[in-house]
């Protein structure tokens, strides 16, 4: 992409800080996809006064080997209000769409619609539904009904920022907020075995490093952030 256009634009529309941002609605297909993507960021924007909503678009039924989809649903939902609850989330909205089966993109997008049109945020996280090599339908489903809802409910000063993303351009030092993060991972017990949360500790904490050095802190989330007019006919919106 021409650099000059990409720079102009920058200059043109300059994006605000996630920290910046005190009504927060974060979009997710799963019990702990917030914790795992954006724990240390959702915690730093409770400590700094935001209102956050939990938008929960599938129940949660499948991951429990040997568990009935009745049983998983019970566990999973209450690990994810507590971890809600530890991280100071204000509401929880279950939309209990099936957890890996059969729904349409179109009710999932206006279901969010709705939603919100009704919260009215200055901040929507979601999962980032243009990941490289990303195969879970849940995911790509719950980020593209959320681009699509924001592109035309959302207001146009607002955010929405993807994480779980490859081209991120913004990044969140949560050095204060990393320990929480883990810590909320870990009352997704039915998901998170210690084999597993050794992999995730060793795995995302070198990441964080990584894109904590180029803001010159230990730990960093990190996002993709754009605004709702960037999501539609906006051919640079990659490279912003």
């Amino acid at each position: 992409m021409e650099e000059k256009i990409v720079q102009s634009l920058k200059k043109m529309l300059p994006i605000s800080q996630i920290e910046d941002k005190r009504n927060v609605l974060c979009i997710l297909p799963h019990p702990d996809d917030g914790e795992m993507g954006a724990g240390g960021t959702i915690a730093k924007l409770k400590s700094l006064g935001s209102r956050i909503t939990y938008l929960m678009v599938t129940e949660g039924g499948a991951g429990i080997k040997g568990k009935s989809r009745e049983e998983t649903v019970k566990i999973r939902k209450k690990e994810q209000e507590n971890a809600a609850e530890f991280l100071g989330i204000d509401k929880i909205i279950w939309l209990n769409y099936p957890d890996g089966g059969r729904y349409d993109i179109n009710d999932v997008r206006n279901d969010l619609k709705k939603n919100i049109e009704n919260i009215d945020p200055d901040l929507i996280l979601t999962v980032d539904p243009f990941l490289p090599y990303e195969t879970h339908q849940d995911h790509k489903i719950c980020g593209l009904a959320a681009a699509q809802a924001s592109s035309s409910s959302l207001d146009p000063n607002a955010l929405i920022a993807f994480f779980f993303t490859a081209y991120p351009n913004q990044y969140v030092s949560v050095d204060d907020y990393w320990e929480k993060k883990i810590e909320a991972i870990k009352i997704h017990k039915s998901q998170i075995t210690e084999e597993f949360l050794l992999i995730i500790q060793q795995y995302f904490g070198l990441k964080a490093n990584v894109y904590g050095e180029k803001i010159g802190c230990k730990y960093a989330e990190n996002f993709k952030v754009l605004f709702p007019i960037m999501l539609h006919c906006f051919e640079e919106a990659m490279w912003i």
